[in-house]
């Protein structure tokens, strides 16, 4: 036992002699740290009216405290109500990528918009077991947790009138999600008069899926 103790011991004092030569001056180790784009976005929601001009309200892409350039790709259509979404790209100099987005909800009614409220816990007409939480981000703009209960689909929601909710195309495990007849015939987001909400929610894997939520 102690002759192979010995011997562990002379390979290990092999090993890191072998690993010391091996970073040498000729041979340095070497470490490359890069600084992925990031965006600094004023209005990352905005709200305006049909018919009403927009401005890009600014949008900035940094890798640490240098700015860097970008694009833009994305239309916003002032004359026909609806969420649009306006992506931004920056590439560092190391090459690596960065994106990042601002939706704009065209709407014919700001004021109604903005002084509405429908966040809140809603749970499914047929499964009370199955909630769904929408909490407020911005004017007209909710974070809903799960649009499908129980697979934690996280969406965010736009009102863009008194009866229609717009999910505008995002990603989720499950592929892209939709609920914007605009983008993906079939569904849509309605608001009934009892407050109670009624989603056709397009999901990438599966097609549409219809529920109908009650307010609590």
């Amino acid at each position: 036992m102690k002759i192979i103790n010995k011997v562990a011991g002379i390979v290990s004092v092999l090993c890191l002699v072998m690993v010391m030569a091996s970073c040498s001056e000729a041979s340095p180790i070497t470490s490359e740290v890069t600084i992925f784009p990031s965006f600094e976005i004023d209005e990352p929601f905005s709200l305006i009216q049909t018919g009403s001009s927009f401005t890009d309200s600014g949008v900035k892409a940094l890798a640490g405290a240098d700015e860097l350039p970008f694009t833009t790709t994305g239309t916003v259509n002032t004359s026909q109500p609806g969420v649009y979404r306006l992506d931004y790209a920056a590439t560092n100099t190391d090459g690596f990528d960065g994106t990042a987005s601002r939706y704009v909800a065209v709407v014919d009614d700001p004021s109604f918009i903005i002084s509405t409220d429908i966040s809140g816990s809603y749970t499914r007409d047929s499964n009370s077991a199955h909630v769904m939480t929408l909490t407020k981000i911005a004017d007209g703009v909710y974070q809903a947790d799960d649009v499908l209960p129980t697979n934690n689909i996280a969406v965010v929601l736009f009102q863009i009138s008194a009866t229609e909710i717009i999910g505008p195309r995002q990603p989720s495990r499950f592929g892209d999600i939709v609920i914007d007849p605009s983008d993906e015939a079939g569904s849509s987001g309605t608001i009934l008069a009892s407050g109670d909400i009624t989603l056709r929610t397009f999901i990438g894997c599966c097609g549409i899926f219809t529920r109908r939520f009650l307010k609590n």
